[in-house]
């Protein structure tokens, strides 16, 4: 039986993380469109649940309790590992952009180790430079389902989520591997981070399942570097803060565009929708939402969004233009019903 082989993303809580997923896989499908993606979710009504870059979105129950929904999505995310449709799996963080098909060549070291990460840096890792020990960062983990795999996925899980509930003790946290920290809100800030439970049990210099982990560079998992490194050459995943503090909303109105142009008119129309939804006022989006929706007759909306425009930048001579023609396109359609 051939070896299968896929991307997995999981993307809960906050339907903008389903919407950075969308944006990595939409990258990756644009230079290896052969390779299948999942998407675990409990978001499963949004918009991008429906996106055509996932070929397959699963279903499930967001872990709840600890107070703190980017700490719970990180669990959600170790849970729902093991569950991974493929043989082969690389799972990456939501808020990556594939940068080269020479990803595609990361499947074949699973042919001879069981799992492959990339090392942190101090200069871009919070918990890296407070632990002050080697560390993975676990946002591109590339596995295979072996037995010793799904043990340290078992076992990462479970120290989690003891961690996560020494974290909200209203007690200072004293936890023997943090012992070498003095601020306890430093040490109850690291708890809450996969990280520390992960290091752990793996790192470049702890193993305890006995896995055979190959240890990647920086290319394959680019995070920045706040002492002014520069990015290295040939990068493939990159996982720079800027793609999700300031090219997200540009990222999302390109992504939209591409699939009303090529693919699917009406999700990149959904898209388009979304984004102002939640970034109201920007009048690049409302401006190509009037456009779109001319270019599929819906000319009542279109009037919809030029009444925004006009409330947000009053006098806007494009906006006084597109109304006065689509009331114009609008009158034509009702006369020649």
């Amino acid at each position: 039986m051939e070896t299968t082989k896929g991307i997995v993303y999981v993307a809960t809580k906050k339907e903008r993380y389903l919407a950075e997923a969308f944006l990595s896989a939409t990258s990756a499908k644009e230079l290896m469109p052969e390779i299948p993606v999942a998407v675990f979710t409990n978001l499963t009504d949004s918009v991008f649940a429906h996106a055509p870059c996932f070929d397959s979105v699963i279903p499930l129950e967001s872990v709840e309790g600890f107070g703190k929904t980017w700490s719970e999505g990180q669990l959600d995310r170790i849970r729902s590992l093991p569950n991974s449709p493929f043989d082969f799996t690389l799972h990456l963080d939501t808020d990556t952009r594939i940068r080269s098909a020479e990803l595609i060549h990361a499947f074949d070291l699973l042919e001879h180790h069981d799992i492959a990460m990339v090392e942190c840096s101090e200069d871009n890792s919070y918990s890296c430079e407070k632990y002050g020990r080697p560390m993975f960062n676990a946002g591109f983990i590339l596995f295979r389902q072996s037995a010793g795999v799904l043990d340290l996925l078992r076992q990462w899980e479970s120290r989690t989520e003891a961690f996560f509930g020494l974290a909200c003790s209203k007690n200072d946290p004293d936890v023997e591997c943090l012992a070498h920290i003095d601020d306890p809100e430093i040490r109850r800030k690291l708890l809450f981070m996969d990280q520390i439970s992960l290091v752990q049990l793996l790192s470049p210099n702890v193993n305890e399942c006995d896995v055979n982990c190959q240890i990647l560079d920086e290319r394959w998992n680019y995070r920045g570097s706040n002492a002014g490194r520069p990015p290295p050459e040939r990068l493939i995943v990159d996982h720079h803060p800027v793609n999700r503090k300031v090219f997200f909303v540009r990222d999302l109105i390109l992504a939209a565009m591409r699939y009303r142009n090529e693919a699917n008119r009406q999700f990149g129309l959904d898209v388009l929708r979304w984004t102002d939804r939640q970034f109201p006022g920007r009048k690049n989006v409302m401006k190509l939402l009037v456009v779109s929706e001319i270019d599929d007759g819906n000319y009542s909306e279109a009037l919809v969004h030029i009444d925004r425009i006009l409330d947000y930048f009053p006098g806007s001579d494009w906006a006084i233009s597109a109304k006065s023609k689509v009331n114009a396109l609008l009158s034509h359609a009702r006369e020649s019903k």
